[in-house]
């Protein structure tokens, strides 16, 4: 592979990383598995660089470690941030506007903390109760903002040759997720693992975002066996 696209993968890499270290801070708080999980992640990213040392400017590979570096002692400190008692009120993401009609108050949510949110594998569900609202809220922004994209529909109906309507139901997926076929996925995943032998599942879950495409967990796993 080219140098220079190696390079490219690598900064895309260290930037995909930031963003979901950022996340995790953000959502994961005194969650030790989840925390460590991220820390590991920091760590094989630094294996991977001494690996290409010979292709990295230094200049660049310094700003690389200098800025992984604060990110593992972050880390390292949010596994027990939570147990100590709070200095200041906690910070809220949404707020709630009573405008007087029936029903619950209106939330206010940023479009720009949703979208970075997003960046990691935040559930709606998670969303929900980081904003205090109920999924289908978090959805509905979703939409408004941009951030995804309508689901297919619950069913069609498809006109026979004889009149007749047929009703064909289709099985519930997520919008969010990437239709990139099997074949695809697997030459990506092969493609990143021969670049970089080191890196885990977190990180090919993570260099496959950064390249815009959003896949279940369980499919990266079966194209990494």
């Amino acid at each position: 592979m080219p140098k220079a696209i190696q390079l490219t993968n690598i900064y895309d890499s260290f930037t995909q990383l930031g963003e979901r270290v950022h996340v995790t801070l953000r959502t994961q708080l005194g969650d030790i598995g989840r925390l460590n999980a991220q820390k590991a992640v920091c760590l094989q990213f630094l294996e991977a660089i001494e690996q290409h040392l010979s292709i990295i400017p230094p200049a660049e590979r310094h700003v690389i470690e200098a800025s992984v570096d604060p990110m593992i002692q972050e880390l390292d400190v949010a596994t027990t941030i939570s147990s100590d008692p709070p200095d200041a009120s906690p910070v809220n993401l949404g707020s709630h506007t009573h405008t007087g009609a029936v029903g619950r108050p209106s939330i206010h949510i940023l479009p720009s903390d949703l979208a970075v949110l997003l960046l990691g594998r935040v559930t709606r569900r998670r969303l929900a109760e980081l904003y205090q609202c109920h999924p289908r809220t978090i959805r509905h922004r979703l939409l408004k903002f941009n951030l995804s994209s309508p689901g297919p529909p619950v069913y069609v109906d498809e006109q026979q040759p004889d009149g007749s309507v047929n009703r064909i139901y289709h099985r519930g997926s997520s919008s969010d997720l990437s239709t990139i076929s099997d074949a695809e996925l697997d030459r990506l995943i092969l493609e990143l693992h021969q670049q970089f032998p080191s890196f885990g599942r977190w990180m090919h879950d993570g260099y496959l975002l950064q390249l815009g495409y959003r896949i279940p967990r369980s499919r990266i796993e079966v194209s990494y066996l």
